[in-house]
């Protein structure tokens, strides 16, 4: 393979160096891009200004030279170059330009074509004309200009719609070296050039580098085009008529590249975890768009994107009115200048819903994510990703609105979707399987529901061996094979633990998910009759309950009905009437107290003064957790069964065995609505139950007398007060959904 240096007629410099083979391949017919020349006459019809040429072309009479000149013409013509990345075919423009005569005037076109084809997507033609255009403007104005530098910015844009960081950033510092070498450091341009390395930064990761480039470009911005009088990056006309008539161009204006900058950075605060600086810097970014656009349709759907941003950021801070403000204006804005059909009015429908089922509104939300995945599957096709994403959403507010079978075929649609789009090791496909993973299980199909979940882990382990999700899916996990009494579940409690306790080094609210797998551990730990290492498990959860959320909160209540239990199995009585006393106390202190968390307690007190032979007022605790459970809960769950059976204990207690007998049969039908599987361990204490009730033959007289009427008829409610804890307690969500409302849904 041999090398041909070209060199510069005028100065002796090597202008660039091209293979042999590019020549063959032309000779061969193997490329398009290059072509060969009838001799120096051709050359200058293209643009070609060597005096050499000039030179042969006056002195006609020299035939004898004519070859040699042919081959050095070939050359020439080889030395330009076609930059950019090889995997984009031409689509019309590049082919048009390479047939084109190669001169200044024919540069600019290209510039010109190069803007048509960055704004087509057409990404390797834009830079391949730009190229074009770069290398004229040098050739004339010399590489130290603001042409050359206005080229180089456009190309670095080009790069970073084309996800290459790497080359954007090449460019986009060669273009803010010349900026600020020919117009100061005070040049809006070089600020604008500035802001966009900054970016290239960002993507790159290089975040210090990044800030610090922002910030530059951001101070050029404030002394320049800040009104320091008002406090505002408005002018002090903005609000008049003859204003907002001179705004013909707004997309030109100083202050659209500053807002630019702003948005930009607030993309940055967001990968520090920095929301509040993000939130201001986006809401300065939505008064200059407000001011420029709103007058336009045809740039009003950037005011949309920003309110949309800003309305993802308010909920991450728990901002809920203020995200709500946000996505309505963005709704409106995106129906009234892109229609309803539009793929931007469909991700606005969603952040919608995704606001009305965090504030527990799932009728409505799913109506709305409905809504979106029509309009994703008119816009984009029922194969796009976004409609498979939409529908696992769409899914999970299904299951919310206790829509099972429905939320089960749609979540197993939108992950057949996401498979097909984007294969089966997507990243993306995590999600939707630990969804559709917690359905199963909830519905009694723990095979399959486990099965999804170990690939979940596969794949975010796949994607990031240090993912923070793992923690959720390992908690899921250890809670699945604790539903089986399995003792391996305590290997996934403990592995969630551990990534609970990194997740905490880098965001300290994650403790607070800690205490969940904790209590769980715990209570696993009492099944198999661990009283030591449960006791250590409970306690380290009270202790950061008490620490990050202070004495009085729900959860600290939860925590004392979990110590209760404990000394429950110990058979400490006094200490564990003292925790229950202490766990009602600290419910009735709360606002929103978890009412099936106090029938919890309500058993666990039943239990205890059940040890204590006081019959009565164990029945009566059993029967207002009963009552809860039977309201307030599912009437078939196993709790509601569990209230039955331990009734039915008391009153066996009581040698009371017809009624015994009456909550024992609806115990029993609740426990064999379940697979085996899933009720095993209630199933064992039905059956314990059972054996505890002796023979009819053996019941005084009595009691056969009564138990005709009892038996026939099923126990009702009683009338403890259920109206009135039905008017003094506010429901609050369960853990599952308090879960889900901090993540996405």
């Amino acid at each position: 393979m041999k090398t041909l240096h070209l060199v510069h007629a005028s100065n002796g410099g090597p202008v660039s160096t091209v293979k042999m083979m590019a020549i063959t391949s032309t000779w061969m017919g193997e490329s398009s891009c290059w072509r060969t020349l009838s001799g120096p006459s051709r050359l200058q019809l293209m643009g070609c200004r060597s005096p050499t040429i000039r030179a042969v072309l006056e002195g006609k009479q020299k035939q004898s030279s004519s070859s040699s000149l042919l081959l050095f013409s070939n050359a020439l013509y080889i030395q330009q170059r076609a930059i950019g990345p090889r995997q984009y075919a031409p689509k019309g423009f590049r082919e048009a330009a390479g047939r084109a005569p190669m001169t200044f005037e024919f540069g600019e076109e290209c510039n010109d074509l190069a803007k048509v084809a960055h704004q087509t997507k057409n990404y390797g033609d834009a830079i391949s004309l730009y190229d074009r255009a770069l290398t004229m403007r040098r050739e004339k104005y010399g590489p130290i200009h603001v042409k050359c530098a206005a080229t180089l910015h456009n190309i670095g844009r080009v790069f970073l719609d084309m996800r290459e960081p790497g080359a954007a950033e090449n460019a986009l510092t060669e273009a803010a070296a010349i900026y600020e070498e020919v117009e100061g450091k005070q040049s809006l341009r070089y600020a604008e050039s500035l802001a966009l390395l900054a970016l290239a930064y960002t993507h790159l990761n290089f975040l210090k580098e990044a800030e610090k480039a922002f910030r530059e470009s951001i101070k050029i911005f404030r002394d320049v085009s800040y009104n320091h009088a008002a406090n505002s990056w408005l002018p002090d006309n903005a609000n008049t008529t003859a204003a907002a008539a001179a705004l013909t161009e707004p997309q030109k204006h100083p202050l659209a590249s500053a807002a630019h900058a702003l948005a930009d950075c607030a993309q940055l605060f967001l990968l520090q975890k920095e929301e509040h600086r993000a939130i201001a810097f986006l809401e300065e970014a939505l008064e200059i768009r407000r001011f420029l656009y709103s007058r336009h349709n045809k740039y009003r759907p950037i005011i949309a994107q920003t309110l949309n941003k800003l309305c993802e950021v308010k909920k991450t801070i728990n901002d809920a009115t203020g995200a709500e403000m946000c996505i309505n204006e963005c709704l409106d804005i995106c129906i009234a200048t892109l229609g309803r059909d539009a793929p931007a009015t469909a991700q606005a429908t969603s952040s919608k819903a995704a606001l009305l089922a965090a504030r527990r509104q799932f009728r409505e939300a799913r109506r709305l994510y409905e809504s979106s995945c029509q309009i994703y599957a008119k816009a984009l096709g029922q194969d796009s990703v976004l409609y498979g994403m939409e529908l696992v959403k769409l899914g999970r507010i299904e299951e919310l609105c206790e829509a099972y079978i429905t939320a089960q075929k749609t979540y197993e649609r939108g992950i057949e979707i996401l498979r097909a789009a984007l294969g089966p090791q997507a990243p993306q496909l995590a999600e939707a399987y630990t969804f559709l993973a917690s359905l199963l299980i909830k519905r009694q199909e723990l095979d399959r529901g486990i099965q999804l979940l170990h690939d979940a882990v596969r794949l975010r382990k796949a994607s990031n061996p240090k993912d923070p999700q793992l923690a959720f899916l390992y908690h899921k996990l250890g809670d699945a094979y604790a539903v089986r009494r399995e003792s391996h579940a305590e290997a996934y409690f403990l592995l969630a633990i551990e990534q609970f306790r990194m997740n905490a080094t880098i965001e300290p609210l994650q403790r607070t998910f800690l205490t969940d797998v904790l209590d769980d551990l715990g209570l696993l730990y009492l099944d198999f009759h661990h009283y030591t290492k449960a006791e250590r498990c409970l306690r380290e959860a009270l202790n950061i309950r008490i620490e990050m959320l202070g004495e009085t909160h729900a959860t600290v209540a939860y925590s004392y009905s979990n110590f209760a239990l404990l000394h429950l199995h110990r058979e400490e009585v006094t200490e564990c009437e003292k925790m229950c006393n202490l766990a009602l106390d600290m419910y009735t202190k709360t606002a929103r107290s978890n009412v099936l968390a106090q029938a919890d307690v309500y058993t666990t007190y039943g239990q205890c003064c059940h040890l204590q032979k006081r019959y009565r007022e164990a029945i009566e605790w059993h029967e207002k957790a009963l009552n809860i459970r039977r309201t307030r809960g599912e009437t078939c769950e196993t709790a509601t069964a569990e209230s039955f059976n331990h009734i039915a204990r008391v009153y066996i207690s009581m040698k009371q065995y017809a009624q015994a007998t009456r909550y024992l049969a609806e115990a029993k039908k609740i426990a064999f609505q379940f697979t085996a599987a899933f009720a095993q361990y209630l199933r064992q204490e039905v059956t314990k139950t059972e054996q505890q009730i002796p023979p009819m033959e053996e019941w005084t007289a009595e009691e056969r007398a009564a138990s005709a009427s009892i038996l026939s008829t099923p126990p009702m409610l009683t009338e403890t007060n259920t109206k009135k804890e039905e008017e003094s307690i506010e429901m609050p969500p369960s853990d599952d959904e308090m879960h889900t409302t901090t993540t996405k849904i």
